[in-house]
């Protein structure tokens, strides 16, 4: 059970990151169309969502603060408050703190319980309620909480009739905090457990439920709010809901009372603590209620013995090696827990599955075919060998594209987080931006989305300090004082480019230049290309901010994008004009598992080279090749040189040409700097898998990683940065 209940929690959190980015772009859009009910009713239903599965899982700190946003987000729904810019903004920071509540319980970090008391008293405020007392919170957490104070609503009274579903415990759901629920929205009375359904002791199963119960409830509340509190146990539950005449019910009942004249006549009723404490173990109702004796009971119990006990008992196994056998489960149990906290979850599409499901299948059938060609082959039967054999390839590279397909995600995912983003740096910067965000259907491999988001971060901050000018400043420049950020995704080619553009003032090549010579980045009188100028903003610790703000001026977020992107096997480009805007664009790999490769040959060894960094492969002419003091070999290309670097030296190989004129050169360019390698010979293309070398062997400069071949052999890609870093010291690499 402990297990199973484990992953209950994870797919809890999973879900409530679902339904809290669901509740924030809600609440973002809210802000624009205020009168939305659906709107507004889908943020409700979320809210709720967290509510309710946080209350069955015992989060009660997650529960009773979603529960006062949700009386907030309760009044907008019934027009009994109006959506204002404070408001929107409250639920906003009580997003955030809620995502502090549900972290701290799934992480155990420390929360701030100053936040947390003050949203707690303004959402209270907002709500017309009255802030009562501190609540307890598990997990040695301290934060505040309300209690309802009634509106001005006439009382309705309600009787409840509940069934569970059998497989109730089996979800890790306690039926208890359906009584906790209910009782917040009103008084909860002559509650009553129908235990007829006991079966004998030897035959219960202690996974499944087997109790009903009929309770009252007068409440404020309409009816559709008491069905929400059993939205997360209705599947397979026998729940009849009735209205009846409402009774004058005084205080709140924590205590209740089971009448016992089901379970035996002379017992005239038995006490469970449900709402306050917890209930007697269902031994002890049993022996309370006379349906068995305490020698009974304790006998059952010392029945009861753990398997190994019994083995030992059968001499199946000796008392030591029961004993190495519980060390060796313990330390894989705790092997297994820290692993568990590394493991990450996707949700894939059915649809993926079930074509994999179909492609698996023919594979199946393709093998089949093969084997029986093999059992009874004839040199005849060559063609049709190699008809299947083409056929078992067709199939294999489509399994590959699936299952690949499998980790991709839609960008959107990686988006989502900016339209918050820029709505706090539009209100802390006293600017006025909108976002515009398209292609976020565009997929991506998962690790990759993981690993933009930062990068895109600095970005969009960077375009909205830096980039767009104050609303007066743009109008005197005849621009609409609303700026315009926008964050776009698309294919190009075999990789993904991701842009992030602003209608701002653009780069100033000047002021760039200034701040670079005075760092000594660049010598003063050193000519550089506009792009080359760009570049320098990447490098560590250059800004051109007049002042150190929270948002920018320390010149480390466009440093973190350069590093991070490349790191990616990606690189950033630039498009600016001074006073029109500035264009980031990100081009991204597909994948980070497997790449288009040219595989080529340097005497008996085999490289894999990115696809995306060759621009074109030459066979230079006699003459082309120039030596230059201090800057080593220089290929002539259309009146470009570039430097040039002979492979084999780089690798200490023996190749099978020296005479650049009879090998091939390939042109490489990796973030607008460009090298020539030579090489023997060009192989082919083909997508290969990439293997770490650093986690498989040692990390070794000018090579990104490993991969196996088609006929066993290791191959290495090339790391297209490095060998140009490489160039520029020309320091041999031992084999």
């Amino acid at each position: 059970m402990s297990n199973d209940f484990g992953q209950f929690q994870e797919a809890f959190f999973e879900e409530a990151g679902d339904h809290l980015a669901i509740v924030e772009e809600g609440l973002l859009a809210l802000e624009q169309y205020p009168e939305d009910l659906d709107l507004l009713n889908k943020i409700f239903r979320s809210a709720h969502s967290i509510k309710g599965t946080s209350g069955m899982f015992g989060f009660a700190a997650v529960a009773q603060f979603t529960h006062k946003m949700e009386t907030l987000l309760d009044l907008l729904r019934n027009g009994q408050k109006v959506v204002t810019p404070q408001i929107a903004d409250l639920l906003l920071k009580s997003t955030d703190c809620l995502k502090m509540l549900i972290d701290a319980v799934k992480t155990g970090s420390p929360v701030d319980g100053e936040t947390v008391q003050r949203l707690t008293t303004e959402l209270a405020t907002t709500s017309d309620l009255k802030v009562k007392a501190e609540l307890k919170v598990e997990g040695g957490l301290s934060e505040s909480s309300l209690t309802s104070a009634s509106l001005s609503v006439p009382l309705r009274c309600f009787h409840i009739a509940w069934t569970p579903p059998e497989w109730l415990f089996q979800r890790g759901l306690d039926p208890l905090q359906i009584f906790k629920e209910l009782a917040n929205l009103g008084t909860l009375s002559q509650v009553t457990v129908d235990t007829t359904k006991l079966p004998e002791l030897a035959a219960m199963d202690p996974e499944r439920c087997y109790l009903s119960w009929t309770m009252q409830l007068e409440t404020a509340k309409d009816r559709r709010v008491l069905d929400a509190v059993f939205e997360f146990v209705r599947e397979n539950s026998v729940l009849v809901i009735e209205e009846r005449g409402a009774g004058a019910l005084e205080g709140r009942v924590s205590k209740v009372e089971v009448p016992a004249s089901d379970l035996q006549p002379q017992t005239s009723s038995l006490t469970l603590d449900v709402i306050e404490g917890k209930p007697k173990p269902l031994g002890e109702i049993l022996v309370e209620t006379g349906v068995v004796s305490r020698e009974t009971l304790d006998h059952a119990l010392a029945q009861q013995k753990r398997v190994g006990q019994i083995l030992v008992e059968q001499h199946a196994v000796t008392p030591q090696q029961l004993e190495q056998a519980l060390q060796k489960q313990k330390q894989q149990e705790s092997t297994g827990q820290s692993k568990k906290t590394d493991t990450t979850s996707i949700r894939v599409d059915t649809d993926k599955i079930d074509k994999l499901i179909n492609l698996v299948g023919e594979l199946v059938i393709t093998q089949s075919m093969l084997s029986d060609l093999g059992a009874r082959f004839e040199i005849t039967q060559m063609p049709l060998l190699l008809e299947r054999m083409a056929q078992l390839e067709h199939n294999t590279r489509e399994i590959q594209e699936r299952v690949m397909g499998i980790r991709m995600l839609p960008i959107g995912t990686a988006f989502s987080r900016f339209p918050r983003l820029v709505r706090d740096l539009s209100a802390k910067a006293g600017k006025k931006i909108q976002l515009v965000l398209s292609g976020e259907e565009t997929e991506l491999d998962k690790t990759v989305i993981e690993s933009i988001g930062d990068p895109l971060t600095h970005l969009v901050r960077n375009s909205a300090d830096h980039g767009l000018e104050m609303p007066e400043e743009r109008l005197d420049n005849n621009k609409p004082e609303l700026g315009t950020i926008r964050l776009s995704a698309f294919h190009s080619g075999g990789s993904i480019c991701v842009t992030v553009e602003d209608d701002g003032r653009g780069l100033n090549r000047e002021k760039i230049l200034a701040k670079a010579i005075k760092q000594g980045l660049i010598a003063e009188h050193e000519k550089l290309s506009d792009d080359q100028i760009w570049s320098l903003i990447f490098k560590p610790g250059f800004s051109t901010a007049e002042k150190v703000t929270d948002v920018s001026g320390r010149g480390v977020g466009m440093d973190v994008v350069k590093r991070n992107i490349e790191g990616l096997g990606g690189a950033v480009s630039i498009k600016t004009a001074l006073g029109k805007g500035t264009i980031f664009t990100l081009k991204l790999p597909l994948t980070l598992a497997i790449i288009e490769g040219m595989t080529v040959r340097v005497g008996k060894e085999t490289y894999i080279v990115p696809l995306l960094s060759i621009l074109e492969s030459i066979q230079p002419k006699a003459g082309t090749i120039k030596t230059v003091v201090g800057k080593g070999e220089l290929l002539e290309v259309r009146n470009n040189y570039l430097p040039m670097m002979r492979l084999y030296d780089v690798f200490s190989l023996q190749p099978e040409y020296i005479d650049p004129t009879k090998s091939i050169l390939l042109i490489l360019e990796t973030e607008g700097e460009q090298v020539a390698v030579m090489v023997d010979e060009i192989l082919g293309q083909q997508q290969v898998v990439i293997k770490s070398m650093e986690q498989n062997f040692r990390k070794i400069d000018g090579i990104a990683g490993a991969t196996i071949l088609g006929d066993g052999t290791v191959g290495f890609i090339l790391d297209v940065r490095g060998l140009i870093e490489m160039s520029r010291r020309m320091v041999p690499v031992a084999a």
